[in-house]
């Protein structure tokens, strides 16, 4: 995957190909065939799952083709070992390989010897001090591990970049991919990552079997199965995703420029939250996840960490003006008026206010003696003829739990187009459902942004401006 003049291109093959990949079975048994692959395209041509599977599926929820929901499948089988182990970046590697990655990338150490050798960081500690001793098959999201390991307003710093050392150095992986519950035990929310030690996962016997041997034996071995297996690799290329051993010194870490997250954020999107509450917290963290992943990487290094843009584009491998305007784009999309709601009101508070929105346009429906779409109003959006199960769960994932706050967003701006995974026929098919079901008329934003080209294309064009880079 690389960026091109803004855009993310997917490298892959033809559906036809000899080499392609369309089954998540055939993806871990190519795994298992090969040994180890990332997730995306690198230095080494060939050498990742993207390169064998069709760029269209990427992304497009279909369970059985996308290979991105497939990375979900394929670590929660505990057949292969996935986490960001190949240049700092994703991939997976064979329960065969896994000890000599183990052993090489950990120097030969366990976390408790390496720490006593005083060769890990006290930030890497703290982490690993969740899945020590009674707790060392704790399966952990990654919010969690971050608020109990003392990292965010007031604590330790760089947590991504911690949690991706220890994943480099193999003491963790992710077990799972999994959505929150609420306190009624609700899922919501988009799956985020559960952390684990590969111990855990894989046996403390097996992931140390390779101990026996020398580390930079196992890493030897490594390299050799690498060019027998991609012969076109040079060596520079190899050493480069396969990494550093644990026992290299820990570089002394800079003191972190003092933030004061969230309110630096707030203060940005002009509302007026000087000391969130819990529940606010989670509804800040509830639209974050609905940006690309760039923006939220960018605005937590800048809001976060306090980092400066130049600095954000050394680490990201951008240019500190393209970090700003990714920064602004990420901001903008914040101002949404339904997604600071959630921000205000909080997750509970939110959908407390959705229930209630429910049962007053349920109410007004059935005074106008229509019981079906009353009915509907209060229903989840898979309730609704006319969308497919991969817009149903698009919708939900955006906090859009009931017919009725789907109505709501009819009414605003672009507001059914600006949903993650909707997209341009989606929406169409949506508005259309809604249409068709008697839940919204021609006087709805949706409508007329769909049936009217002039006033469309005019309401294109501010919004194009608003996100011209």
């Amino acid at each position: 995957m690389a960026n091109e003049s803004g855009t993310w291109i997917m490298y892959g093959v033809s559906e036809d190909d000899h080499e392609c990949i369309h089954t998540v079975e055939q993806a871990i048994e190519y795994i298992n065939e090969i040994g180890f692959l990332p997730l995306f395209k690198n230095e080494i041509p060939g050498f990742s799952l993207e390169e064998r599977t069709v760029p269209e599926y990427w992304w497009s929820g279909d369970v059985a083709h996308d290979p991105w929901e497939w990375r979900e499948i394929i670590t929660r089988t505990g057949q292969v070992a996935y986490g960001k182990f190949f240049d700092k970046k994703a991939g997976f590697i064979s329960q065969e390989w896994l000890p000599y990655f183990a052993n090489y990338r950990r120097d030969g150490y366990d976390f408790d010897a390496l720490w006593d050798d005083e060769k890990a960081s006290m930030k890497q500690k703290k982490i690993m001090d969740l899945f020590a001793e009674e707790n060392a098959d704790a399966e952990l999201y990654s919010f969690e591990v971050k608020q109990r390991a003392g990292f965010g307003k007031g604590g330790e710093k760089n947590f991504d970049g911690t949690v991706t050392d220890l994943e480099m150095k193999t003491y963790l992986c992710i077990r799972d991919f999994r959505q929150r519950k609420n306190k009624k035990g609700e899922a919501y929310g988009w799956a985020i990552a559960v952390y684990a030690t590969p111990e855990h996962i894989f046996g403390y016997k097996h992931v140390t079997s390779a101990y026996k041997e020398e580390p930079v034996e196992s890493g030897k071995r490594i390299v050799k199965h690498m060019m027998e297996v991609y012969p076109i690799a040079t060596v520079e290329q190899i050493r480069k995703v396969i990494g550093a051993p644990a026992g290299e010194p820990i570089k002394k870490e800079k003191k972190a420029k003092k933030v004061d997250y969230p309110a630096n954020l707030f203060k940005d999107l002009n509302l007026e939250i000087k000391n969130p509450t819990a529940d606010q917290m989670y509804g800040l963290e509830f639209v974050l996840v609905q940006l690309k992943d760039i923006q939220q990487e960018v605005i937590h290094l800048r809001y976060e960490q306090g980092l400066t843009f130049k600095a954000i584009g050394e680490q990201i491998g951008r240019s500190g003006g393209r970090c700003s305007q990714i920064c602004k784009q990420g901001l903008r999309r914040l101002e949404n008026a339904q997604r600071q709601a959630w921000m205000v009101e909080g997750y509970e508070g939110r959908i407390a206010r959705l229930g209630e929105l429910a049962d007053k346009c349920s109410k007004e429906f059935l005074a106008e003696g229509k019981t079906e779409q009353a009915a509907l109003l209060v229903q989840a959006p898979d309730s609704l003829l006319g969308i497919t199960a991969n817009q149903a769960k698009q919708l939900m994932k955006a906090g859009v739990f009931n017919i009725a706050a789907l109505r709501e967003i009819m009414n605003t701006d672009f507001g059914i187009w600006s949903i993650p995974g909707i997209g341009e026929m989606g929406g169409r098919r949506i508005v259309n459902a809604m249409f068709s079901s008697g839940l919204i008329d021609e006087s709805f934003e949706a409508y007329k942004e769909m049936n009217d080209r002039t006033y469309r294309q005019m309401k294109f064009l501010k919004m194009r401006d608003l996100e011209e880079e």
